[in-house]
């Protein structure tokens, strides 16, 4: 894709993965959001220890830091 995304909906998917693969997933949806771009994920899963790239602003939504 050429130009950077807005947002991500990846939910209810990184509960599949272990660790290593989330991070390298949350890698991939940091390098392909626009900065301030957001992320929504499930209820059931967080960034916590994946990545400094995302701050929360919701339960289950992030922002990219810019």
């Amino acid at each position: 894709m050429s130009e950077p995304m807005d947002a991500i909906f990846c939910r209810n998917v990184m509960i599949y993965f272990d660790k290593k693969t989330k991070a390298k997933l949350v890698e991939r949806y940091a390098n392909t959001l626009c900065d301030g771009g957001y992320l929504f994920i499930g209820h059931s899963e967080s960034l916590f220890n994946l990545t400094d790239c995302f701050e929360l602003i919701g339960n289950t939504v992030y922002r990219k830091r810019a």
